[in-house]
C-alpha cells in the first residue's frame, strides 16, 4: 500500500505527502514551514512523524520550507550534491543531510526510491520513481521535454504525478515578458498541456490507475483545460475506470491509495 496526498502544487509552492503502512515522507516542501504544518494537520499528519524530505531541485517553490521543517522536527533531508550546493543558503542548517546520486536507486523507510534526471533549468534536477513491493508511483513536476529516460521510468506504475503547466495559447497571449515565455517553452522549462498529454499516451499501461496533473500555472492554465486535454488523449484509460485529477496550489488534494 502507498498513499499519495498533494499538499500543494504550482509556481508558489510544491509538496506531496507519500505514505506506506509504516512511514511517511515528503517530496519537496516549497511552502513555508507553517503552511506545510497546517496542511499536514488537515490530513491528520503529525510533522514530527515524517521520516524524511526528498528534494527534487533547488528552486524556491520546492525548498522554501525544507530547512525549517528539518530543524524543528528533526527530519533528515535527502538531496543530491549539486542541488544542495545551489540550495544550501536557502535551506540553512539541516537536522541531517542524506546524499543520493541521481540515477541510483536506494531504499528508505520501506520505499524503493529511484531519482532520475529531468531536463529543467536548475542544477541536477530529478523526478522520483517510488515503490514498496505492492504499489508504485512516479513524480515529475518540472521538466521542459519528455526524454526517453523520463518516459521509461514513468511507465508501468500505478500512479503518475506529471506536470501540465500551461496552455500554449494562454501563455502566448498572457502577461509574461517575452523572455519568461521563451524560458517556459524551452527544453529546460515546463511541459504544456499538449506535451503532458502526449507523454501520458506513451506511458499509459494496464497497471496505471491514477494520473495527477501538477504544477499548473495560475496565469497561463486552468484545471479545466489541463484535464480536458489529458482526457482527450486517454479515452481507453478512462474507459477502464482510470482516474485523472488536478493537484492545485491553494488547497490539499484528495488522498489516493494504491
Amino acid at each position: 500500500m502507498i498513499k499519495i496526498t498533494p499538499l500543494a502544487s504550482g509556481s508558489s509552492g510544491n509538496s506531496f505527502l507519500i505514505r506506506n503502512r509504516d512511514a511517511s515522507i515528503l517530496i519537496d516542501a516549497g511552502l513555508s514551514g507553517k503552511q506545510i504544518v497546517e496542511r499536514l494537520d488537515n490530513v491528520g499528519m503529525d510533522p514530527g512523524s515524517l521520516k524524511g524530505i526528498l528534494v527534487s531541485h533547488a528552486h524556491v517553490d520546492h525548498v522554501k520550507g525544507v530547512g525549517v521543517l528539518s530543524r524543528k522536527f528533526k527530519i533528515p533531508v535527502f538531496i543530491n550534491n549539486k542541488t544542495f550546493k545551489v540550495a544550501e543558503k536557502a535551506l540553512g542548517k539541516l537536522h541531517r543531510r542524506e546524499t543520493f546520486e541521481t540515477g541510483r536507486a536506494f531504499d528508505f523507510a520501506g520505499f524503493r526510491i529511484h531519482p532520475f534526471s529531468v531536463p529543467h533549468d536548475c542544477a541536477d534536477p530529478v523526478g522520483f520513481r517510488i515503490s514498496n513491493g505492492s504499489a508504485s508511483l512516479g513524480i515529475a513536476t518540472d521538466l521542459g521535454v519528455a526524454t526517453g529516460l523520463v518516459a521509461n521510468l514513468l511507465t508501468g506504475l500505478n500512479a503518475v504525478v506529471l506536470e501540465s503547466n500551461h496552455d500554449p495559447v494562454m501563455l502566448r497571449d498572457g502577461p509574461y515578458p517575452w523572455e519568461l515565455k521563451q524560458r517556459i517553452r524551452s527544453r529546460l522549462g515546463h511541459l504544456s498541456n499538449e506535451q503532458s498529454a502526449e507523454l501520458l499516451e506513451r506511458i499509459v499501461s494496464d497497471e496505471l490507475r491514477v494520473i495527477i496533473l501538477a504544477h499548473m500555472s495560475e496565469t497561463n492554465n486552468t484545471e479545466e483545460l489541463a484535464e480536458q486535454r489529458a482526457r482527450e488523449s486517454l479515452q481507453a484509460f478512462l474507459a477502464q475506470e482510470g482516474a485523472i485529477f488536478c493537484a492545485v496550489q491553494h488547497q490539499v488534494g484528495p488522498t489516493v491509495e494504491l
